[in-house]
């Protein structure tokens, strides 16, 4: 099979089993400046997809012959589409629909009938991450996490991607010293677990620190250390090594934070737990914009969205349970926003961290029912910890 060739900047493909949405979509493009490429179903993107790459794929999520959320796995397998970005149409309303573009990769939805400024939004986005090839991960929230096991790639590193850091992985210490070496410029802070092999893994702890005097270094352990340890990992990195054993979920994260961002304020995201529901958002002033979250703290709501809000902005939230038809009501601050980027091997969700402010009744019970008591409610009650 021939390579595709790389498509003019602003050509869209246009994925719809029905001509007249084909044609909307098309002229609400053509006004944007784009080229439209309609294509009747899945196997005439797919095969469009093996000529050229498009800048953006939209595609509805119900089709006769290929379902949508097929087509995007497809799409996000196929080596010309895992880059491209896949914005999916739905029905409005449709918590359960949207919930099956975000399990097939997509990378956003639009409700339909597809509204001219929403679209416009969407593909501002995209054509600003392009431009942000050049500028990387934003200054001050890079970070290198150097796993010692599962519990550090799953949890912790987790954790802080939902509190809106951007993270580069290392598998062990011989990664971590080609990494830091590859993008030490662009660092901001390192994250080591010293438990599987501390003597390789307080070995890179010096060098990093030797090479990065400034930067801040965290030291973590899942077992108990000897005195010659504790004593080494607190001359490296300026405080006592953090014991997961004698710490909740909360208490590590948080300690983990404070040395990376100092003043940062955590959203509790050691605690998230599934919650699906559809957003919409409306800053002061602004436009509505959609997007989705399928995880939630006791204080906090994760969206993920090509078009995040500015961080600081107060926000006025429609927000639709799955499974629920009528929308609930909440206020809210964004506390960090990630807008999309291009691939690079920083990990980052493309959205922006929610911190809950206002609730009505019927949101709050929900939020009652689906995130657990023992993760911290009543919301004016005192925070709880978790363990693990």
């Amino acid at each position: 099979m021939s390579t595709p060739i790389p498509a003019a900047r602003d050509t869209v493909f246009v994925v719809d089993d029905s001509r007249t949405a084909r044609e909307v979509v098309r002229l609400h493009l053509a006004r944007l400046g784009c080229e439209a490429v309609a294509l009747e179903g899945g196997e005439a993107c797919l095969a469009e997809l093996s000529r050229r790459v498009p800048s953006l794929i939209l595609m509805d999520l119900r089709m006769e012959r290929m379902q949508g959320d097929e087509v995007c796995r497809l799409v996000k397998a196929h080596p010309a589409g895992r880059n491209v970005p896949v914005i999916m149409f739905t029905s409005a309303g449709e918590p359960h629909e949207v919930m099956h573009c975000w399990r097939a990769g997509a990378d956003d939805f639009l409700p339909k009938p597809v509204a001219l400024e929403a679209l416009e939004s969407k593909l501002a986005a995209v054509r600003a991450a392009r431009e942000r090839a050049r500028e990387g991960a934003p200054r001050g929230r890079r970070v290198l996490l150097v796993e010692g096991g599962r519990f550090l790639h799953t949890f912790l590193g987790g954790a802080l991607e939902q509190e809106g850091l951007h993270v580069l992985y290392a598998r062990d210490a011989e990664d971590a010293a080609r990494l830091a070496a590859e993008y030490g410029a662009q660092l901001d802070g390192f994250v080591v677990d010293v438990s599987r092999t501390p003597r390789e893994a307080l070995g890179l702890a010096a060098r990093l620190r030797e090479v990065h005097t400034r930067k801040p270094l965290v030291l973590l352990t899942r077992a108990e250390e000897s005195p010659e340890v504790l004593s080494r990992a607190h001359a490296l990195a300026g405080a006592p090594l953090l014991e997961k054993r004698h710490l909740s979920a909360d208490e590590l994260l948080g300690r983990v934070l404070g040395r990376l961002v100092p003043g940062l304020t955590p959203l509790r995201a050691a605690e998230r737990v599934p919650f699906f529901t559809v957003v919409e958002f409306t800053p002061p002033g602004g436009a509505t914009m959609s997007g989705f979250s399928h995880d939630a703290s006791p204080e906090a709501l994760f969206v993920r969205t090509l078009t995040p809000a500015r961080e600081g902005a107060r926000l006025s939230l429609k927000v639709l349970l799955a499974g629920q038809r009528t929308p609930n009501t909440a206020e809210a601050t964004v506390a960090w926003s990630n807008p999309p980027r291009p691939p690079g091997p920083f990990r980052a969700p493309a959205g922006m961290g929610l911190r809950l402010e206002r609730m009505d009744a019927s949101l709050t019970q929900q939020f009652v029912r689906f995130v657990p008591r023992t993760l911290g409610f009543p919301l004016s009650g005192s925070p709880r910890v978790s363990g693990f």
